[in-house]
């Protein structure tokens, strides 16, 4: 642990999860308002899938052409105008409660996620050592569950108090307050900017073509689609589910979207501590999607009569699993790729990863709609993770 305190990584770790923490609570904020906000918008709450596919196709383009700018401008530079982008985002849909502003919205905020880790990834993998890198991403990744448990908690007060415009308005000023936060620290971590680079597209090509041509990458880059196809599926309609489908007070949905969140906290720590030690990243990736799987199948069962341990229970499970991955996942592809390429390696993995983020929810709500409701829906995400899983643990022998 020394060994690691004594690097840049002591100062980029804690600011890359605050970023990480609060990009994604403006990701997440839409799914925590959807029930309330869907009637001043003309649309159904379903409709948060299309918003979300939205978001994270955008995400998905700038953060495979985010390489050249990281390197022009900077990891911290590029992250403040990505929490910028997020912040108005969010402002732009409460202030204009029209459905189109809604998506305008979303293409702001997909601008800000989208860099995120392929930033991450080249300030970490750059100063973290390498034995420390699993643990070191899976804590940075925690930023995401962190995310989403702070839009549960404080979205529905706030929107109890006042209505879900304010609140979302007034969750964000708090990118805002980081991206000034970030300003003293820019100069000693950008240092490795060349000011005089050209932004490229190129990088597009360059970062798919990385992941495409190696097996291994490629391998790792669709399991972690279907992961994410089913992390999505439960995270954009969890509350909706509870709502709409059960009957249940936004207090509690909010709650239980709060504890899947939270969850995932401690399990990506974890994680990140047993992968490379007790076992490999692949192996345990494989084992989390079995995992996965039972849990989706569990919440399947979910009725307004189970008591709240048994809930609680399932979602911890479900925030372990779904939400517990993405650090392992960013941590391999960092490893597999080939020397001077970490960056492009996790830009294209990223394009994998949100493809997974951008058809996970719309499918999940065509089948709610059109194809037998919220229990073959979750039986069709529990599948894919199941299949992720297993087709993992089946090449662990011979991953390289």
């Amino acid at each position: 642990m020394r060994e690691l305190l004594k690097t840049k990584a002591a100062v980029a770790l804690p600011a890359m999860v605050a970023i990480q923490s609060f990009a994604t609570m403006c990701s997440f904020a839409a799914a925590v308002v959807a029930v309330r906000a869907s009637a001043d918008l003309g649309v159904t709450a379903t409709s948060i899938g299309i918003y979300m596919a939205v978001l994270y196709v955008v995400g998905m383009l700038t953060g495979l052409g985010a390489g050249s700018f990281l390197a022009r401008h900077g990891v911290i530079r590029t992250c403040q105008i990505a929490l910028l982008a997020a912040s108005l985002g969010l402002a732009l849909a409460a202030a204009v409660p029209i459905w189109w502003a809604a998506v305008m919205g979303a293409v702001l905020i997909g601008i800000g996620v989208g860099p995120l880790n392929p930033a991450s990834s080249r300030i970490l993998a750059r100063h973290a050592p390498p034995r420390w890198q699993p643990l070191v991403f899976s804590l940075k990744q925690t930023g995401t569950p962190m995310g989403g448990m702070l839009a549960g908690l404080l979205l529905p007060p706030l929107m109890a108090l006042y209505d879900w415009r304010v609140a979302i308005l007034a969750i964000a000023l708090i990118p805002l307050i980081i991206l000034v936060g970030l300003q003293p620290i820019r100069n000693d971590l950008d240092d490795d900017r060349d000011a005089a680079l050209p932004i490229s597209l190129a990088g597009v090509a360059q970062s798919l073509a990385v992941i495409v041509t190696s097996k291994p990458l490629l391998t790792l880059a669709l399991a972690g689609y279907f992961f994410t196809f089913a992390q999505m599926g439960i995270l954009a309609f969890m509350v909706i589910f509870l709502e709409e489908a059960n009957g249940l007070p936004t207090a509690f949905a909010g709650a239980v979207f709060a504890i899947i969140h939270g969850a995932a906290i401690p399990a990506r720590i974890l994680w990140g501590a047993i992968a490379g030690r007790l076992l490999s990243s692949w192996v345990l990736l494989g084992i989390i999607g079995v995992m996965m799987a039972g849990s989706i199948v569990a919440i399947s069962f979910f009725t307004p009569a189970w008591p709240f341990w048994l809930t609680a229970l399932v979602a911890i499970l479900l925030g372990a699993s779904t939400n517990g991955v993405l650090g392992l996942l960013l941590s391999e592809f960092a490893r597999l790729a080939p020397p001077g390429k970490v960056g492009e390696a996790a830009g294209g993995g990223q394009f994998f990863l949100f493809f997974g983020i951008v058809s996970g929810p719309p499918a999940f709500g065509a089948v709610v709609q059109f194809g037998g409701g919220y229990t073959n829906a979750f039986y069709l995400i529990a599948a894919v993770s199941l299949g992720a899983g297993l087709y993992l643990l089946a090449t662990a022998r011979h991953r390289p």
